[in-house]
């Protein structure tokens, strides 16, 4: 049986199979493809700049299996599309489904206005584009409405520090944590920098906290309070009167965290006098709560800067090899592919651009749903360090990080931002993540077809694509 055979498994749900369904389903999608899909159509509309997400059908997520989805998946990429009224599909590779030839899987695709098609099936795993590529470079040439390649999961990282001098609370603790730093002889001291943890996975983040001072270790005196922001690794210097010291306490009275581990922590702190930092050398750190393996004892391998570093990453493919593809892109029957990759909101960061240098198009996600009250936020950092590059949003119509469903009202915020942006001129589009999800009567995805048609027909500025 040829792979697209294999990727209409089991129709029963929509009885697709049966000939006069199969008859009245190809009118409808003839007729749906000349009005809302036609390559004619100026892409000028909020509706021209939408995009489904994509994976074969065979392929459901884990979400059902573990029964946090009601129903195994039965929508095909191009059933999805139609289904929540994108006219184009950026359609992933996944675990090896198609198998190439692609051209006879494709079929359904050339209905569509716009496909990007995955570049590389090695997602999360670093390798190089090579000879198997040239089935993906054919499948473009012989089909106009591919106008770009993508890779998912492209950057690896943030890669954890050499020295790790983190300190991180246990999981849910109770608050206030409290976390004392004891200088062997007194010091003088008129200010404290603190470092936001910066956990690969999120999470541990302090907000609100209070720092006392002591000159004996028994009497203590408030001296400051504050807020870290709710970004890794992000810095912030608390002033306070001048005094002689032996002891700083800071009392952590507050998460960031709004799931999950519910904790705190810090990534490194530093203690001044007139701008010059006390050594840490034999200073002790005691606090009541600490996680395994990120005892409060690695910060005192802290090292002060002015400015927070860039983070370290790797890529999938090696940024000289995605330069021969993109090279090779040029060529494809006189026509230039766009190259896009995936970029998550938490590896928005200035170590990512060298990798990013041959991209044309960022495909922006936010993976947890929870982290989405900082979108406009995060969307500001990409401009700030990328911005040269076009950026296509992803909307999420599940949260597959905690297996759940997305509220409403944070659906539709990531709607409207998406929305104001493309009106804007800020984003070139929005791709809502994915049809195998659309038949399993989610809410997200029916307030989503709903938001569709009300804003579709809506007019927006020509994209201008820089050369």
């Amino acid at each position: 049986m040829n792979t697209l055979i294999h990727s209409w498994p089991d129709r029963q749900a929509l009885n697709i199979c049966r000939p006069w369904n199969l008859i009245a389903f190809g009118v409808a999608l003839c007729v749906f493809s000349s009005t809302l899909f036609a390559q004619e159509k100026p892409a000028n509309t909020v509706r021209d700049r939408l995009w489904t997400w994509a994976v074969d059908a065979s392929y459901d997520w884990p979400a059902h299996e573990a029964g946090a989805t009601p129903q195994k998946n039965r929508m095909t990429p191009v059933e999805g599309a139609f289904y929540l009224g994108t006219p184009n599909v950026m359609f992933i590779q996944y675990n090896g489904v198609p198998v190439a030839p692609f051209q006879q899987y494709y079929t359904p695709f050339k209905s569509l206005k716009q496909v990007y098609w995955t570049l590389s099936n090695n997602g999360n795993q670093i390798h190089e584009l090579g000879p198997e590529q040239e089935h993906v470079y054919e499948l473009a040439t012989d089909n106009p409405n591919i106008t770009g390649l993508f890779l998912d999961d492209f950057l690896i990282g943030p890669l954890p520090e050499k020295v790790d001098s983190q300190w991180l609370s246990n999981n849910s603790p109770t608050f206030p944590v409290t976390l004392e730093v004891q200088f062997t002889q007194a010091v003088l001291a008129d200010s404290l920098w603190l470092t936001q943890s910066d956990w690969a996975a999120g999470g541990y983040r302090t907000a609100k906290f209070a720092i006392d001072v002591s000159a004996d270790g028994a009497t203590w005196q408030a001296v400051a309070t504050g807020e870290l922001p709710d970004d890794g690794g992000a810095s912030k210097t608390i002033h306070f009167p001048q005094k002689s010291l032996s002891r700083v306490r800071i009392r952590v009275l507050s998460s960031h965290d709004s799931e999950a581990p519910l904790g705190c922590g810090l990534k490194s702190l530093a203690l001044f006098h007139q701008d010059q930092p006390h050594a840490l050398a034999d200073v002790k750190f005691v606090t009541n709560s600490e996680y395994l393996g990120h005892e409060a004892a690695k910060l005192i391998h802290s090292k002060f800067t002015k400015e927070q570093p860039a983070k370290q990453f790797q890529s999938q493919v090696s940024p000289s090899n995605l330069a021969k593809a993109k090279q090779r892109m040029q060529r494809i029957d006189g026509r230039t592919l766009d190259l896009a990759v995936v970029v998550y909101t938490n590896q928005i960061d200035p170590g990512i651009v060298p990798i990013l240098q041959d991209v044309d198009v960022v495909l922006l996600w936010t993976w947890k749903a929870s982290d989405l009250k900082h979108l406009e936020a995060n969307f500001r950092r990409l401009q700030n360090i990328l911005p040269d590059k076009r950026v296509v949003l992803g909307c999420y119509l599940w949260d597959f990080s905690n297996a759940q469903v997305i509220p409403l009202d944070v659906m539709q915020k990531q709607c409207e931002l998406g929305l104001s942006w493309l009106k804007a001129g800020e984003i070139e589009g929005m791709i809502f993540c994915c049809n195998n999800i659309m038949d399993k009567d989610l809410k997200a995805v029916e307030w989503t077809r709903q938001w569709i048609t009300r804003v579709g027909h809506e007019s927006l500025i020509p994209i201008k694509k820089t050369p």
